[in-house]
């Protein structure tokens, strides 16, 4: 099994930021999100964390350490697990993006995920990214990483197509469980009290 975490919310989830590589901090909510993750996690064996070298993913995958009893000095920073580089459209709003970038809002809402961010990176570079570290990835792993990275592993395993990629709602701290390259079960842990 390998483990696919999105981070707690951040303060730029709060503000509906498009922040990819800007580092933010975990909200109090994300804290206890990250909290409720480990606690769905504590029956799994898992034998290795990755992290995104990004805060809300790193102090994600050390809550969920605590939580399961992994010692957090064992986590894996991968820089290759880092959110899409949103390059003109970093930490900004979608109304600041209209108002500022109105031709190319018009584009990222035509293309989707096969748009590339001006000065920044697209899907397909993410992709290019994490593909040789996922293929390698042991079994009983745990990632904690970003929305967009997690899209594009799903494009990647062909889990997910050009089609079929929005309808996976990914919030923060949902757990995806994946075997043999497979979605087993989405678990989210937001519900727990």
């Amino acid at each position: 099994m390998i483990y696919l975490v999105r981070h707690g919310e951040s303060e730029a989830n709060t503000k509906k930021r498009f922040c990819g590589i800007t580092d933010v901090e975990l909200t109090e909510t994300g804290v206890l999100q990250s909290v409720r993750a480990g606690r769905k996690l504590r029956d799994k064996a898992i034998h290795k964390i990755f992290s995104s070298p990004l805060k809300r993913a790193k102090n994600t995958a050390e809550i969920i350490a605590d939580e399961i009893g992994f010692n957090k000095k064992d986590i894996i920073v991968e820089n290759c697990l880092t959110e899409v580089n949103f390059g003109i459209f970093e930490n900004l709003t979608w109304q600041e993006i209209v108002e500022q970038y109105a031709d190319e809002s018009e584009s990222w809402i035509e293309f989707k995920h096969k748009y590339k961010f001006p000065k920044g990176e697209g899907y397909d570079d993410i992709i290019l990214r994490i593909s040789g570290f996922i293929d390698n990835v042991p079994d009983n792993s745990l990632i904690a990483t970003h929305f967009g990275v997690i899209q594009a592993i799903l494009l990647y395993f062909e889990i997910a197509d050009d089609n079929s990629l929005w309808n996976y709602s990914i919030s923060n701290c949902d757990i995806l469980v994946l075997n043999n390259k497979k979605i087993e079960s989405i678990i989210t842990p937001s519900s727990e009290r």
